[in-house]
């Protein structure tokens, strides 16, 4: 033992530990080896045993530590230009994590101008576009902070999974674009019959219905995904749910006539509100 500690090198920054000759001959410590080295002894592998759940938030958060940790560790030393890599159920969530956001971030960003883009042209106008889909994504959040309290606050999970979110917003901003143009298209078509309450509140009770009742069967559909027991269907079905719901009840009935009152004229800027004559 005296030989092998001698053979540390001790005058570098961060001392290496040399493997005797002795040693890379001897069966014993090869058989020993044999799972943390290659073939070509050109490549070892270190396991590291979390003292976290390894399918948690916190542990997926440590595999971004442990990158760094072992980048910063390798520097000036004769191992600089290896390329470390990660591996495991941990880092393979939190790979997936990664790739997730950045899927999310592109899919929303398209969606959202592909239906402002349609809506402008459906409604002729610049501005319901925009409080229409300010709708749509105070409904996803409010769902999502939902989703959050009851899984984690109440349920003592960890957080919702990766796949939540983007499901979710497509889902929602999907289903919730549909309900609007029912209940807006409506409205834009008989607008020139009467005041904007009266266009207003015929165009809510002919589509107030059909709107409730598509939510409540669409509703119906994801609750059947509640008893399936995988934590990310469950958090998906519920966020969906509650965001169809609070769509249907409260922003659709609510919060949109509120919009089209306090704007008035204004919700046909710049093209103008559509007169009865146009539509003769």
């Amino acid at each position: 033992m005296k030989g092998y500690l001698q053979d540390m090198d001790a005058s570098s920054d961060q001392p290496v530990v040399v493997i005797p000759d002795e040693a890379m001959n001897n069966d014993d410590f090869l058989a020993g080896a044999k799972p943390y080295l290659s073939d070509n002894k050109k490549i070892t592998k270190f396991d590291v045993v979390l003292d976290v759940n390894p399918y948690s938030t916190e542990a997926m958060q440590l595999v971004e530590k442990i990158r760094d940790k072992t980048n910063d560790a390798k520097n000036h030393t004769i191992f600089a230009d290896s390329h470390p890599k990660l591996a495991g159920i941990s880092s393979t969530n939190n790979d997936l994590q990664n790739v997730s956001d950045e899927d999310y971030t592109r899919t929303a960003i398209l969606m959202l101008i592909g239906i402002f883009i349609i809506l402008v042209i459906l409604l002729r106008s610049l501005v319901m576009p925009i409080y229409l889909i300010g709708s749509l994504l105070l409904t996803y959040f409010t769902s999502m902070a939902v989703g959050e309290f009851i899984f984690v606050n109440l349920a003592g999970q960890d957080g919702l999974t990766w796949a939540v979110p983007f499901f979710a917003f497509v889902m929602l901003i999907a289903l919730g674009i549909d309900y609007s143009i029912f209940l807006m298209g409506r409205f834009n078509e008989h607008t020139g019959e009467g005041t904007l309450k009266e266009v207003l509140l015929s165009a809510m009770r002919n589509m107030g219905t059909v709107i409730i009742s598509a939510a409540f069967i669409l509703g119906g559909t994801f609750a059947a995904m509640l008893p399936s027991g995988v934590l990310s269907i469950l958090q998906i079905a519920t966020v969906v749910l509650t965001g169809l719901f609070l769509y249907a009840i409260v922003i659709l009935p609510l919060f949109l006539p509120l919009m089209v009152r306090m704007f008035g004229e204004a919700n046909w800027w710049p093209f103008g509100r559509k007169k009865k004559s146009e539509e003769n």
